[in-house]
């Protein structure tokens, strides 16, 4: 048998949720586009942007670290252009005119092969910004993040314990 997550199409009381959005962030400002409880588990992240060092933030706070981070020329630095399990990766990267101008356009797509699991009592926030060497006053970004989000605690957990108490595997 396979984790909670290869479980989730047999239980009730989640669903999928997405988050979508086209912002201005400028050079140092953090612009929070998201603050909620998820209980359930980040899936999927992409975002583009027109400039090379726009930055992507998933936190959970008190966690002291960031789950998620990083900007589309450090991921281009990193060599982060070819699909690794459980992180960030590059897709696109057309800034030519660098360090010049860091304007161009760059996607970045977060793809987990097995989702990051969020606590349910936590906030989680998503917010962007431009990072030093940003040559732009402000940069378009447009994001698209999805959850499996448990809406139902009460059905979620009824659910699971009456999948795992099945005494006879079910027939299909």
């Amino acid at each position: 048998m396979g984790g909670i997550i290869d479980l989730l199409a047999l239980l009730d009381g989640w669903d999928y949720r997405q988050i979508t959005g086209t912002i201005a962030v400028q050079p140092g400002v953090i612009t929070e586009v998201f603050a909620e409880k998820v209980p359930g588990w980040l899936i999927f992240a992409v975002y583009d942007s027109t400039d090379a060092f726009a930055a992507i933030t998933v936190s959970m706070p008190p966690e002291t670290f960031d789950i998620l981070t990083g900007d589309l020329f450090q991921l281009y630095s990193a060599g982060s252009i070819q699909p690794f399990a459980q992180t960030l990766t590059l897709t696109l990267f057309d800034f030519p005119n660098l360090p010049a101008s860091s304007s161009g356009a760059g996607v970045a797509l977060f793809n987990l092969n097995y989702p990051l699991p969020l606590k349910k009592d936590n906030v989680v926030h998503i917010s962007f910004t431009l990072d030093p060497g940003t040559t732009v006053p402000f940069a378009v970004v447009d994001y698209n993040i999805i959850f499996a989000q448990i809406y139902r605690m009460d059905v979620f957990q009824k659910s699971l314990k009456d999948l795992l108490n099945v005494k006879k595997a079910p027939i299909f």
